[in-house]
Formats: C-alpha cells, sequence, structure tokens
C-alpha cells in the first residue's frame, strides 16, 4: 500500500494542488517551505507544478506542514460535484422566490427608493470583504467568491476543502453582521449628536430609517445567501459522517 501511495503520487497534476494549498494556508513561500522541510527549492517547484514526488519528499513535507501524509496525496482544491442543469434551474428558482418576496415587502413597504442606499451597501461588503483577507489572506478571499457557486450545485462531496470554506462562510456572517452594528451604532451617534440641527421631525425619523438600513441589508445577506451556503456545505459534511460503510 506504501508503495501504491507512492506511485499515485508521479506524474498526477491533482496531486500538487494540496501541498501548494497547505503551504498557502500557512502564509508561506516556496522558498520557507523548501527550508523548514529540509528540500531544495526545484524539488518544492517540481511538487507543485506536476505532482512528482518521491515517498521521502511527501514524509518531508507533510512533517514541515504538520499534515498527514494522506492529505497531501489526493485532493482538489476544488470541489468534485456534479452540475446539471435541473440542479441549477431549482436553485435558481429559489433564490428569485427569496428576492421576490424580500421585494414584495419593499413594494409594500412603499416606494423602492426607500430602501436604497449605495453608501450602506458598498460600506458592508468593503468591511465583510476585508475582514476576510486579513482573516483568511487573500487566497481566503478568493476561494469565498468562487465558492458562491456552489449555491447552485447538488450532491457536493466532503472534504478539508468544503469545512474550510464552510469556516470562512461562517466568519463572513459574523464580519456581515458587525459592519452592520459598528454602521448602525456609528449612524445613531450622529443623530443624536446633531439633534438640535435636524430641523423636523420627518427629517429625524428619515435620518433613523437611513441608519437602520443598513441591518436589513446585512439581513438579508447573511440569511439569504451565507446562511443557505454554510448550511448546505455542513450537510455534505453532516452526511458522510453518517454514511455507512
Amino acid at each position: 500500500m506504501y508503495k501504491a501511495q507512492t506511485d499515485c503520487c508521479k506524474n498526477n497534476p491533482e496531486n500538487s494542488i494540496r501541498p501548494r494549498y497547505f503551504r498557502k494556508e500557512n502564509g508561506w513561500s516556496q522558498d520557507v517551505l523548501a527550508k523548514a522541510s529540509g528540500l531544495s527549492l526545484r524539488t518544492i517547484q517540481r511538487l507543485e507544478k506536476d505532482g512528482n514526488a518521491s515517498s521521502e519528499t511527501l514524509l518531508s513535507v507533510a512533517a514541515a506542514l504538520n499534515k498527514p501524509q494522506n492529505e497531501l496525496l489526493h485532493i482538489s482544491e476544488q470541489i468534485e460535484t456534479l452540475w446539471k442543469w435541473r440542479s441549477i434551474m431549482q436553485n435558481v428558482i429559489a433564490l428569485i422566490v427569496i428576492i421576490g418576496a424580500i421585494g414584495m415587502l419593499f413594494v409594500l413597504g412603499g416606494e423602492l427608493g426607500m430602501f436604497a442606499d449605495h453608501y450602506s451597501a458598498l460600506f458592508l461588503t468593503l468591511f465583510t470583504y476585508a475582514c476576510t483577507v486579513v482573516a483568511f489572506g487573500p487566497h481566503g478571499f478568493i476561494k469565498s467568491i468562487t465558492g458562491l457557486k456552489y449555491l447552485f450545485s447538488e450532491n457536493i462531496p466532503a472534504s478539508s476543502y468544503t469545512t474550510h470554506l464552510a469556516y470562512i462562510y461562517k466568519k463572513q456572517l459574523v464580519f456581515t453582521y458587525a459592519g452592520s452594528f459598528i454602521a448602525f451604532i456609528t449612524g445613531a451617534i450622529a443623530i443624536l449628536s446633531n439633534q438640535a440641527s435636524i430641523e423636523s421631525l420627518a427629517a429625524f425619523n428619515t435620518a433613523w430609517a437611513i441608519c437602520i438600513l443598513i441591518v436589513l441589508y446585512a439581513a438579508i445577506v447573511a440569511e439569504g445567501v451565507f446562511r443557505p451556503l454554510i448550511a448546505k456545505l455542513d450537510a455534505t459534511q453532516l452526511m458522510a459522517e453518517i454514511k455507512p460503510n
């Protein structure tokens, strides 16, 4: 079996993705990984390029990354899922229903312009993704963007990739609500501090409405996008655990 693992790692480009993924996850360059594993930079480059490595090389890299050797042997950094037109359309229709339901509430509440505030939407987007970069680096930021496509897929196989992606979205959900909370508190302080300069009760109420809008935006994004995606990714892990061997 040991020999089989070694053979499967030779000339297999898919196996080159895992070491590179773990290296970037640690924030290491190829040179740092080479020094930590006691290997040459050329060996690391060859491993990440075409997956060609001996068992001794894999052991050294696994030890440097503090990962089991078998985790370096199988993986694709992308989730291998089935994309079926029917599944895609079902999820698209579900999202349209969600958007339509929210839009209906807006129409019932009054003019649609009452619920539009570009500055709040921009702040919330920048805050959420800036926190993502700080927490997970540019690699995690890109992963969170590309991972949104799995809203439209089904039968996603469980892997460490799905676990990590779900964790990123859980934190983005927190970042979204945190950003809305900060903006709301800031707006509330501004309104109360300048209450004397507000000319009428209508203007005062409008200011509070704008202040509350960002909380609404956060709830829509968090509960309409992040929460379903987290549930879908967590469900794949749960199904893998309860699936009989």
